[in-house]
């Protein structure tokens, strides 16, 4: 039985399977190994840029700096064989603890935008989240603050941020079912990037996320060389980097709850492109939550509280992955039976990152039937029973898909045992009416 108001409706359940790809393309023993790791020092009120002072205040800046129990740590960490450049920000107290961790991706390319105090903004974000509990890592990227390499602008220094994944495991103090990803403009770009490549997190969110770059170069001809300059292959592999880079080319890989947020005055990426991408995620069936800000700017900076605000409440308390999403793909791909050997192996390894709930089996059911597949129906709410045997309506619903299959006896069963759990069950009392007046024989009564 679906629950009233949905009966014919179908849907729309918004996760899919969480990749299981490998991370780093060129992994190695010693990715996310720290090879230096010295403390930072956090700047003065006097020393923080003109407009940051506006922004924050003389208070807030200086309260991120006298922060007593938490501490910024400078680091150099291995990556594809090179020395990369980044940040801890952590709570000091870290004995015997599993701490949330969120991976941060700074947006823009060139040595004026690395984490530093001329971009105060990333030590106020870092310090407020770290401030909630969270242990964040950042990547300057390769090429940048000492780091070696050369930056590809989400080429092959998407590997600095994937092998963040093996540096936090190696901590010891990160809970890696809880770590999460941000990222402002380029570092949006790299977040989504990274998310198709199968890194683990639970949520992610970006800020001014460039999501289709054939739009970007025809809104904003002047980055295009300023983007393109840095990239693998030159012309010859133009399209394939522009492909790599635009997500809504390959939306329905972003299979973890995506937080977007877009400055509705935007100069750098327009509002299009975020809508763009949410079209993609919902014809996907994905999870999102998209936020536009009115007469806002590529930061979002007249919002950034609320912004801040919002993302920690993402990350604190993330949507669950729908598990009939997954199995919703694995029947289309692989069958049925497939995809019930799929739901038992991701509740037993991954309990914590799915809805196991009654209804999404249920759902799932149903669009089957309404689909014409009565038997596929079958066995996915002879699942749900399986898993929910003292549920009145998991047998309701099958026995209204054995119905369907032309099984009398078997929805007849299905139909008592579902009145036996709620006597008052009323579909159930009809359907056995129904059932009786259109066969030649009786219901037999137990």
């Amino acid at each position: 039985m679906l629950s009233k108001g949905l009966k014919h409706v179908v849907l729309l359940w918004c996760l899919l399977l969480l990749p299981q790809l490998a991370l780093a393309q060129g992994a190695t023993k010693d990715d996310g190994k720290i090879v230096e790791q010295t403390p930072f020092a956090l700047p003065t009120f006097e020393q923080v840029p003109d407009r940051f002072k506006r922004l924050y205040g003389r208070e807030a800046v200086e309260r991120v700096r006298n922060s007593n129990d938490l501490e910024l740590l400078k680091i150099k960490y291995m990556s594809d064989g090179l020395r990369i450049s980044g940040f801890i920000y952590k709570p000091k107290d870290t004995a015997g603890r599993k701490l949330p961790a969120v991976i941060w991706n700074r947006g823009g390319a060139g040595d004026d935008t690395v984490i530093g105090v001329a971009n105060y903004l990333h030590f106020y974000e870092m310090h407020r989240l770290a401030s909630e509990g969270f242990v964040v890592l950042a990547s300057q990227y390769r090429g940048y603050d000492g780091g070696e390499g050369k930056d590809e602008v989400g080429g092959a220094d998407t590997d600095d941020v994937l092998n963040l994944f093996p540096l936090a495991r190696s901590l010891g103090y990160v809970d890696m079912e809880r770590v999460y990803m941000f990222g402002f403009s380029r570092g949006a770009q790299m977040t989504l990037q990274a998310i198709r490549r199968g890194a683990p997190v639970r949520a992610a969110g970006v800020v001014g996320a460039p999501t289709d770059l054939w739009l970007s170069f025809q809104e904003n001809p002047a980055v295009r060389d300023l983007i393109t300059a840095n990239w693998a292959g030159g012309a010859a592999r133009l399209e394939q980097n522009m492909l790599e880079r635009s997500a809504v080319r390959w939306a329905d890989k972003l299979t973890v709850p995506l937080l977007i947020f877009q400055g509705g005055a935007d100069p750098a990426v327009s509002p299009n492109q975020a809508l763009a991408l949410a079209k993609k995620l919902e014809e996907a069936g994905n999870l999102y939550e998209l936020v536009v800000y009115a007469r806002d700017d590529h930061f979002v900076t007249r919002n950034f509280d609320d912004r801040l605000r919002r993302t920690i409440e993402w990350f604190k308390n993330p949507p669950f992955n729908s598990i009939s999403s997954p199995l919703r793909r694995t029947i289309r791909e692989r069958g049925v039976e497939a995809a019930l050997a799929q739901y038992r192996e991701l509740k037993k390894s991954q309990p914590a990152r799915y809805d196991f709930g009654e209804p999404e089996l249920n759902a799932l059911g149903y669009e089957l039937l309404f689909a014409g597949r009565a038997k596929d129906a079958v066995e996915i709410f002879k699942l749900n029973v399986e898993a929910y045997p003292q549920g009145f309506n998991t047998y309701d619903s099958l026995g209204e898909a054995y119905l369907a299959a032309g099984e009398r006896e078997l929805a007849i069963k299905n139909y008592r045992k579902s009145l036996e759990l709620n006597p008052e069950n009323t579909n159930a009392t009809a359907a056995l009416k129904r059932i009786e007046q259109t066969s030649a024989a009786p219901v037999a009564q137990d």
